[in-house]
């Protein structure tokens, strides 16, 4: 709303107003993300971040890793995959199954690191739906990251 214009989102008229405080905490994430300055205006990088179809954090990583150089690329696959529901599947009947499968791409250290070889991993296979399945993987919800990463 800011980067439409809005100066007071407190006094907004909103069809379903949400709870003032959700207004300021949202406000106060934005200040702490850089998005707004001091004054509640929207600041040039704020104007960045509204480009991206993602959570403000997402945006600015996204901002963040491609000014700074420094593993973009890496990035953005971990910034789609994050941007979907998870990607895995548990199925009741088949509970150890599906957890030697998602073994197989765990990172110990980092939850970013295992979808990031899920990610790498399907794309070897061309996001192949037979291979998701066999993997208790979503095919659905990697092919929506791919579509993420390519926007």
């Amino acid at each position: 709303l800011k980067s439409l214009g809005v100066k007071n989102l407190l006094e907004f008229d909103f069809m379903d107003p949400p709870p003032e405080e959700n207004i300021m905490n949202s406000m106060y994430q934005l200040w702490i993300l850089g998005a707004l300055d001091n004054t509640g205006e929207i600041t040039s990088l704020g104007r960045r971040m509204v480009e991206f179809p993602l959570d403000p954090s997402l945006s600015k990583l996204l901002l963040y890793s491609h000014e700074h150089g420094r593993c973009s690329t890496e990035v953005l696959v971990v910034v789609s995959m994050l941007s979907v529901p998870s990607v895995f599947f548990r199925p009741k009947d088949r509970e150890e199954e599906s957890d030697a499968a998602r073994e197989k791409f765990f990172v110990p250290e980092s939850d970013h690191l295992t979808l990031l070889n899920v990610y790498l991993r399907a794309k070897q296979y061309k996001f192949d739906p037979h291979w998701c399945t066999r993997h208790f993987i979503h095919a659905k919800g990697i092919r929506k990251a791919r579509e993420v990463h390519a926007q």
